[in-house]
């Protein structure tokens, strides 16, 4: 039997479809496909945040399985919820803007008494992943959170896994959120300084792409290869490893490997 799944390279830029990239791949016995990859901006024909991710969320609605690089909450220490639901109603509706959930979340740790300002998930750590609210990734947790996920998981068209594992409807599409970088790693290949137009930025490329073929279950066509290894940005190759991690997840049914919050979420890898 054949399933399609996709892996989605996140962004919360103002222009977020130029930096969203979605790999689609074809689970076929042992191996997995990639059947395409493009920029959300190519697929949806628009690049300005707020539309684009509207068009990504009715997209997620009629996919199967998907895992996005973006993290699914907060802190339990920054949230205080009860549960990961929950959670995402507090980061959709604390602030305005990403710079509003930013200084609410610094807010929350400092009240917490911690002595650090850019608080772990419980999952975070094991794989190197930085704070949900730090400078870098704040606007993907906002922007995801809000705009995307905190939608979809009020309705029975997805289960976001592990934490809605026993919720919605038989045909409901199955989310997870994945990590690049620390799938990388755990094929022993570059997860850093892949990303750039230089000589060896894309020598990096090229040998990930190498390892990839030659090392998971990834297969590539020609022009897919030369795609992931041309993209300077990374985007492209971030979506396909994206999909090898949510192929990962879903083989395993989507049990955690490693202890999580349940109201924080959980990273596959």
């Amino acid at each position: 039997m054949t399933r399609t799944l996709h892996g989605i390279d996140f962004s919360g830029a103002r222009q977020a479809g130029h930096g969203i990239w979605i790999a689609e791949a074809v689970v076929d016995g042992d191996s997995l496909h990639i059947e395409g990859c493009a920029s959300a901006a190519d697929r949806f024909g628009v690049a300005e945040r707020a539309p684009c991710l509207g068009s990504l969320r009715e997209f997620l609605r009629d996919a199967e399985v998907v895992g996005m690089d973006f993290p699914f909450g907060v802190p339990a220490a920054v949230h205080g919820c009860d549960s990961w639901v929950n959670s995402l109603e507090w980061v959709a509706t604390v602030a305005t803007d990403v710079d509003g959930f930013e200084e609410a979340c610094v807010s929350r740790a400092e009240d917490a008494g911690t002595d650090r300002t850019y608080l772990l998930r419980e999952t975070d750590g094991p794989v190197g992943a930085k704070s949900p609210y730090h400078w870098l990734v704040a606007s993907q947790t906002f922007y995801g959170i809000r705009d995307v996920l905190a939608p979809l998981a009020r309705t029975d068209d997805v289960r976001v896994r592990p934490m809605q594992a026993d919720e919605g409807g038989s045909g409901a599409t199955q989310l997870c959120e994945v990590y690049p970088a620390a799938t990388l790693a755990t094929c022993s290949l570059p997860a850093r300084e892949y990303k750039d137009d230089d000589g060896p930025a894309r020598e990096r490329r090229a040998e990930i792409v190498d390892g990839l073929e030659s090392g998971t279950r990834i297969e590539l066509t020609d022009s897919v290869r030369g795609q992931l290894i041309d993209d300077a940005g990374g985007d492209a190759l971030d979506a396909v490893v994206a999909a090898l991690a949510t192929d990962r997840a879903r083989r395993a049914d989507f049990e955690p490997d490693r202890e999580y919050d349940p109201t924080e979420g959980h990273i596959y890898v």
